[in-house]
């Protein structure tokens, strides 16, 4: 009897559906990205490529359960912080991220935003600074989770400004409560913070990312500003376990680069708040390292595991 070819020979991968593991829930923006590349990368495989959403627990949840599989029809679609930041935050993972995952692909990277209320009255950072110093411990903030939580909280302390940290449950209240002015501050993805700047009720001061948003091209970031401290690299990537051989890898790699590069491709993510990155390997592992190096650096200025 013929033995199986091992897939590195085989010119025919995918010879069945890929499954791609996102580590996030269902109707959230980067689940939303997953299932556009999914789609986009069924097409060109000729092969279905269907979503699991496994959200919870830093990203652990669903990196856990990719690396158990040891599926070489499965990919992982999560975003830097569950190699960078998860080590961090969980005494014991149950894995090695550097071992176990390899990085295959630079996505996009989710804009980030930082919004206040119209109840500040201010149009700027140092004018932010400003209002906070003035008024120690009067006004609150939140944030998305991990790293726009540490980045605000050591901006807070950098400064020496005093605001009360407001945790939730529910992702959709916090942009509610910044445009009723129970909140004042909001660092999170576009999606999360438009809608009272839509209603009038708040102002964006900065994009976080390093570059600006395609959709609101005259917001300048928060480096052109003058204040890298409250820059991030949100970036997502897709993963492959050390089972997959290189040669596939670099085809993935390649199809992704190539579906990036896709005006209809580009104009969905855009239009759901991400900016569109370039699908290199490079690129995800450059950016893991940067992001790396950024949370060393914030865990000297506050204590990651309990910044506020």
């Amino acid at each position: 009897m013929a033995l199986a070819a091992p897939i590195s020979a085989r010119a025919d991968w995918p010879e069945r559906q890929v499954k791609l593991i996102v580590t996030f829930p269902p109707g959230s923006a980067n689940d939303a990205a997953a299932r556009i590349f999914a789609d986009a990368l069924g097409k060109k495989w000729g092969k279905p490529v269907v979503i699991e959403d496994r959200p919870g627990a830093e990203g652990t949840i669903g990196v856990g359960s990719f690396i158990a599989g040891q599926d070489d029809h499965a990919l992982l679609y999560t975003v830097a912080g569950s190699i960078t930041v998860a080590p961090l935050l969980v005494e014991k993972l149950p894995y090695d991220v550097n071992r176990d995952l390899v990085p295959i692909s630079a996505t996009t990277a989710i804009v980030l935003m930082l919004a206040v209320s119209n109840q500040l009255s201010v149009s700027s950072i140092p004018e932010l600074i400003e209002a906070l110093r003035a008024n120690p411990g009067k006004y609150a903030w939140t944030s998305g989770p991990t790293l726009p939580r540490f980045v605000f909280s050591a901006f807070l302390k950098q400064h020496d400004l005093k605001m009360n940290f407001v945790s939730y449950r529910d992702a959709s209240q916090p942009q509610a409560d910044l445009g009723e002015g129970r909140i004042q501050a909001l660092l999170t993805s576009l999606t999360a913070s438009s809608s009272p700047v839509q209603a009038g009720k708040a102002r964006f001061l900065t994009v976080a990312n390093p570059s600006r948003a395609a959709t609101l091209p005259d917001i300048k970031t928060a480096r052109e500003l003058g204040h890298p401290e409250l820059e991030i690299e949100g970036l997502a990537g897709i993963f492959a376990g050390k089972i997959m051989p290189e040669a596939v890898r670099s085809r993935i790699a390649a199809d992704v680069t190539a579906i990036c590069r896709e005006p209809d491709v580009r104009s969905k993510l855009e239009a759901g708040g991400h900016i569109v990155l370039s699908g290199t390997t490079e690129e995800l592992k450059a950016g893991i390292e940067k992001q790396r190096s950024a949370m060393n650096e914030l865990a000297k200025i506050i204590d990651i595991r309990n910044p506020q």
